[in-house]
């Protein structure tokens, strides 16, 4: 017994014109998903000559519509509308794939007000931002995808000024107003952007649900021949002009972010919809990891939890998936702790005895690099603490480590060695790690790595000495933060999301050590080295391209360009980003005053000609602004809005050096290039911060081991924090997409 009007009957027009197999999967795919007796099926034939026809004739369910010729989609649709019964009509492609509780998703938002009008679903392609990012290979594993995205929330309903009608879903009523779908529009394009201002204009919204997925394969009627779908596509692109007097982008433009802070990292409401989506994604990818990897360990298979966990945090930390901290994938490892350590293991490597007069401190370190700054924190720490013993054990991959490392550990009387090259599963070396650790350890430090699992399974029981961990990646999604007994933060922004985003241990900021301050040439030298004149003020910013990609409102080219533009007597140095593209045209029209290096080692000589430091734009270069401030530069930059972590003062307890309004930063870099002065005065801050980041750092380092226990307790996964994603999740999302960091991953 069919539905009658009032009782919510949909009616699914789809045409067709060949493409049996297509047909097949659509139809086949709206009977298995959607709730019987909700819906008929009206199908318009354009005359196919492959079968379609006879396929559709001995369905049983289908009101069949037969044309002798192909009439386009605008006149196909509107007969299947005329032989509508259903209180609201669905214009459906026939490539698409339907999925489950797409239909009463669609109507939940449809009738839930008066003036909505239509609405449509996200899909893997389509124009009009309304695609989404995917990551599937077959039906199979699309049916899945749709499951976790298809659960109702009107908190992903987005407005729209138009809507592409491959999946349009309309209320009778308003076609009963506003009439049916415009056959100038023949063979079809902008058909659908005409409907979309005629419902507008009749006083009804138009809403895209993000919690709607179903699959489009996508131009399936025109994508056989490019000419002929172009040429269509510029000939009802001027029909539409002609017939509402602007362009359709025009007519129906796409909708700023209502969030004006957002909207100065991105401009339209439907892009943060799509980062929003993105986000939502690389959660499901990752929860799909982390159940698996629950799976592995209930199996009795720690080695391959560990494996899972390993590849789900990688994934986790280069893909946003909105939070920072997992409390399933650190209980996996907790758990497997317990199991692994339930007998005494021996160290399979030789080390020498712990030196009973100094205090003997075992580095953790995933992997090192030649260029990487949590590298060089660790090889300071160990140079510096000199009233310690240091040893280093490498649990990932040591090939990339600097031998400088080495040579640290066993100048202070410690010991190195490497886990990686011993043949060793992930769950061999957290038992070698947590054995080596009790006998020759008064403290462990972690410098790991966001993934690697072994550190948390090493350390996942209570006993043996306590457990620091350094949080240098602290702006992403991290692993093992729990089995610390105190967390090393090197800034406030790292301390402020760990506390309200990642755990409740414990913490203490600890400024990032430096090591003695480069002799610096004489800057008249400099710069004469550099083809700049004497009287010229030099600004410099060293940074690699990545942080330098425009973002919205926050773009570092453009700054620079007007600090020019503004001071004659300006010129610009910014080391990283090749002679390229947009860095080509500003030293092209600044007539050389802007120019960039790439690949350069030697970085004294352009500190020693610099007279004011801007830090990077949108992400900041810390480090390298630190390096300014001690060598007695003055160091400027931009904090954004949003992602405050991006950007922030190098020193905030000694000196502001990043300003929110633009206006206020330009005018701070006018005062710093005319007042010699002022430039000195700002620059003598380096005694202070010097003393904080060298001379005075080993007091702080004091002050952290002070405040350890005397043996090691987990925190455990009670003190995860995992609160629902904000504006700066979206803003990271976004930032990581854009500048290609969500396809790194760790060596």
């Amino acid at each position: 017994m069919s539905r009658s009007k009032d009782q919510g009957l949909t009616s699914i027009v789809i045409l067709t014109y060949n493409k049996l197999d297509y047909n097949m999967l659509c139809i086949e795919s709206i009977r298995q998903y959607t709730e019987p007796d909700a819906y008929e099926i009206i199908v318009v034939d354009n005359n196919s000559a492959d079968g379609t026809v006879e396929w559709l004739k001995s369905q049983q369910d289908i009101q069949l519509i037969l044309n002798s010729e192909n009439v386009g989609f605008p006149a196909g649709c509107n007969q299947g509308i005329k032989a509508a019964r259903g209180d609201s009509i669905l214009l459906l492609n026939n490539d698409t794939v339907v999925t489950p509780r797409w239909l009463d998703n669609l109507k939940q938002c449809l009738f839930s007000a008066e003036d909505i009008g239509a609405v449509g679903a996200v899909t893997n392609s389509c124009s009009n931002f309304q695609s989404i990012p995917c990551e599937y290979s077959s039906i199979e594993e699309m049916i899945r995808f749709a499951d976790y995205m298809n659960n109702s929330d009107p908190k992903l309903w987005e407005e729209r000024t138009r809507l592409v009608g491959y999946c349009m879903l309309i209320k009778a009523e308003v076609i009963a107003k506003i009439g049916l779908l415009d056959e100038a529009f023949s063979p079809g394009n902008y058909e659908d952007d005409d409907y979309s201002v005629r419902i507008r204009k009749a006083g009804y919204r138009l809403l895209l649900c993000r919690d709607t997925f179903i699959h489009h394969f996508g131009s399936v009627s025109f994508g056989e021949d490019n000419t002929c779908f172009n040429n269509l596509l510029a000939s009802n692109r001027q029909k539409f002009t002609a017939k509402w007097g602007k362009e359709p982008h025009c007519i129906a433009p796409y909708e700023p972010t209502r969030d004006l802070g957002l909207r100065k990292w991105i401009g339209y409401q439907h892009e943060v919809g799509y980062y929003q989506q993105l986000m939502k994604n690389n959660e499901r990818n990752f929860w799909l990891l982390a159940e698996q990897a629950e799976f592995a360990l209930l199996s009795g298979n720690g080695e391959k939890a560990m494996l899972l966990a390993k590849q789900a945090a990688d994934g986790a930390h280069h893909s946003h998936p909105g939070f920072f901290a997992s409390a399933k994938l650190e209980g996996v490892l907790g758990k497997f702790a317990q199991k692994l350590h339930s007998q005494a293991a021996n160290p399979a490597i030789a080390i020498p005895k712990p030196d009973p007069q100094k205090r003997n401190i075992l580095h953790v370190l995933s992997q090192g690099y030649f260029g990487g700054g949590h590298t060089a924190t660790l090889a300071r720490w160990i140079d510096m603490d000199t009233e310690s013993v240091h040893s280093l054990l490498v649990t990932l991959q040591s090939t990339t480590n600097p031998p400088g490392l080495a040579k640290s550990a066993l100048a202070s009387g410690g010991w190195y060695n490497t886990l990686d090259t011993q043949n060793l599963t992930l769950s061999q070396r957290a038992r070698l790690l947590h054995a080596v650790a009790n006998m020759w350890a008064d403290i462990v430090v972690l410098h790991i790595h966001p993934h690697d699992p072994v550190p948390p399974v090493a350390f996942g029981i209570a006993g043996g000495p306590p457990v620091v961990f350094v949080n240098h990646a602290d702006h992403a999604f991290s692993l093992g933060m729990t089995v610390a007994d105190l967390v090393a933060e090197h800034r406030a922004g790292g301390q402020f999301i760990t506390q309200k985003r990642r755990s409740d241990a414990a913490s203490y900021v600890l400024p990032v050590p430096l090591g003695p301050s480069p002799e610096l040439q004489a800057r008249e030298t400099a710069k004469a080295a550099l083809g700049i004149e004497p009287d010229k003020i030099v600004l410099l910013t060293i940074a690699p391209p990545y942080k330098l990609l425009p973002c919205g409102e926050y773009n570092f080219a453009k700054l620079l360009g007007e600090i020019v533009n503004r001071q004659q007597q300006v010129e610009i140095l910014v080391v990283g980003p090749p002679e390229a593209g947009e860095w080509a045209r500003l030293k092209s029209e600044s007539n050389g005053r802007i120019r960039t290096f790439a690949g350069q080692q030697d970085l004294v000589r352009f500190y020693s000609a610099a007279d004011v430091y801007v830090d990077s734009l949108p992400l900041g270069s810390a480090d390298e602004a630190l390096a300014a401030a001690v060598l007695g530069i003055p160091v400027v930059g931009l904090a954004v809005d949003i992602a405050t972590h991006f950007c922030e003062d190098i020193a905030p307890d000694i000196v502001k050096t990043h300003f929110h309004s633009r206006g206020e930063l330009l005018a701070v870099i006018d005062r710093l290039v005319l007042d010699e002065a002022y430039r000195a005065a700002q620059g003598a801050v380096s005694t202070r911060i010097h003393k904080q980041h060298f001379t005075e750092w080993t007091g702080h380092l004091r002050q952290l081991y002070s405040l350890l226990p005397d043996r090691h307790e987990p925190g455990g996964i009670r003190s995860i924090r995992q609160q629902p994603a904000d504006g700066s999740d979206v803003v990271w999302t976004y930032f990581q997409n854009v500048s290609g960091l969500n396809r790194s991953r760790f060596g």
